[in-house]
């Protein structure tokens, strides 16, 4: 007979199940009157099939729902505390990034994600981001670390985070209650409500599960009263060692007074989900599920610490607005031989924002937006100022009615992401083989606009009434080079990018049972990819793909001949990725295993124009996973002690960079700037953000686990993960042949290390009717990290490298457990920590400052929220 891990389960949670969660009291029950006290084991369907975490050989950490109440989670910027494989990027309340084991080279990345999130059975990861999921009625969280290549596929080339929901119940009727209000010195009152009914409708067939919620999260970030910067540059441009300022002279003379706001980043979300499900006999059933979530957002979560803390200074009364729609349906069967799942699903997302970039605009203005000492008798072909009559070589950045003015810009910025897919896998357990096979199909599209430089009012409505591109020089300047009027234009530049992806994989896995201790897993997916990539810009700015017609742009006359849209550029490949794992059961509490596993993320098409020094392609980059694991119980299951070590070889990584070659020429006769002149791959070629193909970095670490609870009144956990992320090749970014990029170098947004620990207390009580009462505390500590890969310095970099510093966050919860109800306060974040996810490594900021108002710089950090206290309550109906 094999060796299996024990299936036991604690009184405490035996009781809060039986409290707010009926339809699972009779297996707990049976449980707990079987067994002596010993922690609870977690069912996980990690591997496609339900399985103890603690027997499977890979590194997997999973959160139950018991442990989500108990640390307050209400999004995965709360819970990704105390998964120290994990490190989440919150930029806001609805906007993040998630990394796996420091397997990331940049933030705000325009390719794949090295990570993949799924809800359900959903994939919702598109280019890069993940949509943040409120906690509301999730069953577990579970967290896949390292490739999971071969049965996840390319999202899930450093892991997979899996949002499970809790399913309908058959013969059972369940309504709760959850409901939470928070407040703080130094933020708005939040609140977040919900309701979840567990609805029978044909006995032993057929039943409905309804959740609905309403949140907000009250902002704590003041916009306050401030000017524009009227200091822009760091370096010494003429050599007479000066640092010069590039700013015009009409700089620095504009406020905000028209949108200063107190804690102006809040957040309201509201949403619901419905899962139907018809066992349709004793061996056949499926489920239809469908997901709604709406969130309209503020600003982000940055503050600038030069304004102080909590601060800002912005012109634009910033907003994001997110919606989307997901949906699927999933078939499962018993086909004696095997078990039959297949599942379609679709994830529709729709995003617009509308940010301040005046200070970012600001610069371009002040390094381009200059008389030169030429006029039209030099270059007739080139526009000149008619208040000088000297040439301006790049008019398009002055958004202001002069060429010397100050001026309000903000970017306005729809985006949609849409993904379907399909899934059928067979799968059986055996006394000598377990297997599973199936086939993937995915259809996604990713598509933006982001119309930029509008110089406005400062108000709202940045494309209607507050826009003021009608006066603005730069406007002037294209009526004059296209020879139209342009007077409904709205900005100078729109971008335009759409991508269609397709991919269809096999895939498969065995396991061997070589005897009752030891084990051999054999897996391997072969996936076939596409991709479509449109991009295109328009120059003045106002239309979409599909509506109006272009105003300008090298490829116009193509556009209005293929219905606006602009040449496609499309990259395919196929490719195997293979898994092999060996494990040792001791016995039913000891496992030792080893694994060798590959995850590849798709390469893509770059939106390039012209011809940059970066290819117009980049290719997939591969992730080799060495671990080793050892998983165990302790003290008669009383105790849970995980260890693994990995070491992960990352080939041709992927970098976003600004392509070198859109600086300007110059004429080696005179050494000016010769905008006329364009050298392929080395100048003269437009601004562009693309994505390289780069050398070898590795990433290793040790990840420990412990979990341990005495008896049935104290319960103690901690975690840690230590890492090393580093390049492991130099790079050349910039064609001079000499290395921006050298071996030992720190990938960004990954923190040295990582560690979180618990402690609970629980014990029957009387009080106020209650049987249970609890206390607990829990603490989470980040160490450093850097915010963006090459090494810039603060002394002369616009965009420079910096240090996000580490941090510490604890918090402590206190409540009180009836039969069929549960009241908690709290305090979350104690010590009022100002935790800096990341500094922002982009727009320009840290060559702007505001001298008469004493701002050396200009910087946005990320960060968490200050201290509040609030109170919850939980109410089951049922029968």
């Amino acid at each position: 007979m094999r060796a299996t891990s024990r299936q036991i389960i604690t009184p405490v949670t035996a009781a809060v199940t039986a409290a707010l969660y009926p339809g699972h009291t009779a297996i707990a029950q049976e449980q707990e009157a079987d067994r002596e006290h010993a922690l609870e084991e977690i069912i996980v369907t990690a591997t496609k099939r339900s399985k103890s975490a603690q027997d499977i050989p890979s590194a997997i950490q999973a959160i139950t729902q018991e442990s989500l109440t108990a640390m307050g989670a209400k999004s995965m910027e709360d819970y990704s505390r105390f998964v120290p494989s994990i490190n989440v990027v919150s930029y806001g309340g609805s906007s993040s990034t998630v990394v796996f084991r420091g397997a990331i080279t940049g933030g705000g990345y325009i390719g794949q994600s090295t990570s993949s999130v799924y809800l359900d059975e959903i994939s919702i990861t598109q280019t890069g981001s993940q949509p943040t999921i409120r906690a509301v009625d999730i069953a577990r969280i579970e967290a896949l670390s390292g490739p999971q290549g071969t049965l996840y596929g390319s999202d899930a080339q450093a892991g997979t985070m899996r949002i499970i929901t809790n399913q309908p119940v058959l013969n059972t009727f369940e309504a709760v209650f959850d409901g939470e209000v928070r407040a703080g010195d130094e933020s708005d009152p939040s609140y977040r409500g919900s309701l979840v009914f567990n609805i029978p409708l044909v006995e032993d067939r057929l039943a409905l599960r309804v959740v609905g919620f309403q949140d907000r999260d009250g902002g704590f970030i003041d916009n306050v009263f401030g000017r524009t910067a009227d200091w822009h540059g760091l370096t010494d441009r003429d050599g007479d060692g000066v640092i010069d300022n590039r700013a015009p002279a009409g700089f620095g003379t504009l406020d905000n007074a028209a949108v200063v706001e107190k804690n102006w980043n809040e957040n309201e979300v509201q949403g619901g989900r419905m899962h139907l499900r018809w066992e349709m006999n004793d061996r056949w059933a499926t489920t239809a599920s469908y997901h709604y979530q709406k969130s309209e957002q503020g600003a982000g979560n940055a503050m600038d610490p030069f304004v102080g803390d909590l601060e800002v200074v912005r012109f634009h009364d910033n907003f994001r607005d997110e919606e989307f729609n997901m949906a699927s349906l999933q078939l499962e069967g018993d086909m004696e031989f095997a078990q039959l799942v297949a599942a379609v699903s679709y994830f529709d997302r729709e995003v617009l924002s509308v940010d301040d970039v005046t200070t970012y605009v600001h610069y371009w203005t002040a390094g381009y937006c200059h008389d030169s000492a030429y006029t039209p008798a030099d270059y007739p072909y080139y526009w000149a100022n008619p208040e000088t009559g000297n040439i301006v070589w790049w008019p398009v950045y002055c958004t202001g009615p002069t060429v010397d003015a100050d001026s309000f810009n903000a970017s306005y910025s729809p985006s949609n992401d849409d993904k379907l897919t399909f899934e059928v896998r067979l799968q059986d357990e055996g006394e000598l083989f377990d297997w599973i096979v199936g086939a993937y199909y995915e259809e996604s599209k990713d598509s933006y606009s982001d119309a930029f430089a509008i110089p406005t009012t400062g108000g709202r409505d940045v494309l209607g009434a507050d826009n003021l591109y009608a006066d603005s020089v730069s406007r002037d300047f294209w009526e004059w080079y296209w020879s139209k009027d342009f007077s409904d234009m709205t900005e100078s530049w729109l971008s335009l990018h759409h991508t269609d992806w397709e991919q269809k994989a096999v895939f498969g896995e065995a396991t061997w049972h070589i005897n009752d201790h030891l084990d051999l897993t054999l897996g391997g997916r072969y996936f076939d990819r596409s991709n479509t990539n449109y991009y295109g810009v328009n120059h003045p700015g106002r239309v979409h793909f599909d509506e109006g017609e272009p105003a300008g742009g090298s490829d116009r006359e193509y556009r209005l001949a293929n219905d606006l849209r602009p040449p496609g550029r499309t990259g395919e490949e196929t490719q195997f990725i293979p898994k092999v794992g060996l494990s040792y059961q001791f016995d039913r509490d000891r496992m030792l295993y080893g694994l060798y596993s590959q995850g590849m993320r798709q390469g893509g098409v770059n939106r390039s124009r012209g011809e940059p020094f970066f290819p117009t392609s980049y290719e997939s980059d591969l992730m080799n996973n060495y671990e080793v694991g050892y998983k165990s119980y302790f003290a008669d299951g009383k105790g849970r002690f995980n260890l693994t070590a990995y070491y992960m070889l990352w080939e041709d990584y992927q970098l976003q960079v600004i392509d070198p070659s859109q600086v300007p020429c110059v004429d080696p006769d005179t050494g000016e700037t010769d905008p006329s002149r364009s050298v392929p791959g080395v100048c003269g070629q437009p601004w562009q953000s693309v994505i390289g193909n780069l050398g070898e970095a590795h990433i290793q670490g040790i990840n420990v686990e412990l979990d341990y609870s005495p008896n049935e009144n104290w319960m103690f956990g901690l975690n840690f993960e230590d890492m090393e992320a580093e390049t492991d090749t130099a790079h050349d970014l910039d064609g001079d042949d000499v290395p921006n990029l050298t071996k030992g170098m720190r990938l960004p947004l990954v923190p040295a290390y990582k560690a979180s620990a618990w402690i609970e207390y629980r014990q029957p009580t009387r009080l106020l009717g209650a049987t249970e009462m609890f206390v607990r505390t829990q603490w989470s500590t980040t160490g450093d990290s850097l915010n963006r890969l090459e090494p810039l310095s603060p002394v002369d970099e616009p965009n420079a490298q910096f240090e996000n510093p580490g941090y510490t966050i604890g918090d402590l919860r206190a409540g009180i457990v009836g039969e069929d109800w549960q009241f908690d306060v709290f305090v979350n974040n104690l010590t009022d920590e100002r935790a800096w996810y990341t500094i922002g490594s982009g727009q320009y900021l840290w060559a702007a400052a505001q001298t008469v108002e004493g701002r050396a710089h200009h910087q946005n950090a990320y960060v968490n929220r200050p201290t509040e206290f609030g109170v919850r309550y939980m109410k089951r109906w049922g029968y």
